[in-house]
């Protein structure tokens, strides 16, 4: 069964079929069951790219194990796999993929109805965005004991991976790379919370969710504990588990007992991301600095009477040509503050972060400027 027939895909807008696609190749009826169409996310790509389905399942092997966005909430029974997929000589091009397995604790059982939910759950809300800036699925396999969705898998890994671990070779991002990720993150969250019919709130934004493409383009992944709002935008929505991956990046209205929370989670979350591009430290620092977005917010009052004068001791020591891009550097801190104040009513919606990002601002002119 091709991907695009199954009912649960009906809404995949990022897919489309050449008409005059010709699909006599020279391979036996099984073969041909076994292949699945993919789509590059390079702009280029137009025609389908055919993955062998039976050589991802052999593949899903320990040795293949992935932590990678898998850092919020890690079920027994779900785990990441990092698959290189050879291609088929002459037809098509060889990639990288992750496969997220679901499946019962013990492999021996057919799949029930819990893992059932949870991967309709997130295929569902990732099937029916297709938006540049965040991941894509790209093939469902279904077997007896287990379920797994397929996802493109940008070449230049985490975010965190190029903000908080050694580099074997290249530089450290460049100012106009970290922006770019910025203004590419913030984009996808504005389609999650205002140009899908329901609001989505994904719960999870850090640098581990972050993934980058062969052109350093932001990707949004992670989405296992996302939650469509059927209440709408604004409206509180009950949450059980708080991601225990996102400590420093989650929201101080996790903790409280209402058990409530807005898209406006993810706008501090987004927050604490700027901070982190902009000083290059970790979202709960070490060493007594406690968390950032504290940090930051004790910090700006300071630099707001000294202007940018003592800005140059914020900003993240391995960024080349830091003094030509001062102010801009300044003008993000200054938005990172703003969407991680702790009253959720006073963060300024996505569709201003964005707009903020993108014409940028006089860096100091106040508390919650917006």
């Amino acid at each position: 069964m091709f991907l695009f027939s199954h009912p649960l895909f009906s809404s995949l807008l990022f897919c489309s079929v050449l008409a005059d696609t010709n699909f006599s190749m020279p391979y036996s009826a099984t073969e041909r069951m076994s292949l699945r169409f993919r789509f590059s996310s390079r702009p280029a790509a137009t025609q389908p790219i055919v993955l062998n389905e039976q050589a991802i399942v052999e593949n899903l092997t320990q040795d293949k194990v992935k932590r990678m966005w898998a850092t919020s909430r890690t079920w027994e029974d779900e785990q990441l796999y990092l698959v290189h997929d050879q291609g088929i000589a002459g037809i098509t091009l060889p990639c990288t993929l992750v496969v997220k397995k679901f499946q019962n604790m013990n492999p021996a059982l057919q799949v029930d109805d819990n893992v059932q939910y949870r991967y309709k759950s997130e295929m569902i809300l990732l099937a029916s965005n297709s938006h540049d800036n965040i991941i894509k699925v790209v093939d469902l396999i279904q077997r007896e004991d287990a379920i797994m969705l397929v996802y493109e898998y940008p070449v230049n890994g985490s975010l965190q991976s190029w903000l908080h671990q050694p580099m074997d070779a290249g530089q450290p991002l460049s100012w106009p790379q970290r922006r770019a990720i910025a203004i590419g993150v913030a984009k996808g969250l504005c389609h999650l919370h205002h140009e899908c019919k329901k609001p989505i709130v994904h719960h999870n934004i850090n640098s581990s969710s972050i993934l980058l493409d062969q052109n350093f383009k932001a990707v949004i992944a992670s989405f296992d504990v996302a939650q469509m709002n059927m209440a709408g935008l604004g409206q509180p929505l009950p949450v059980t588990d708080l991601p225990p991956g996102n400590f420093g990046y989650a929201a101080p209205e996790y903790g409280r007992a209402t058990n409530q929370v807005t898209e406006k989670a993810d706008i501090y979350s987004f927050g604490v991301l700027l901070l982190v591009l902009v000083t290059g430290r970790v979202a709960n620092g070490p060493g007594g600095n406690g968390l950032l977005a504290t940090w930051a917010q004790k910090k700006c009052n300071e630099l707001m009477a000294n202007n940018l004068k003592m800005f140059k001791i914020t900003v993240g020591k391995g960024m080349p040509n830091q003094a030509r891009y001062m102010k801009e550097m300044a003008t993000m801190f200054r938005l990172g503050v703003d969407c991680t104040v702790r009253d959720p009513q006073e963060r300024p919606s996505m569709l201003k972060v964005l707009e903020r990002l993108r014409r940028g601002r006089s860096p100091f002119r106040g508390l919650l400027t917006f």
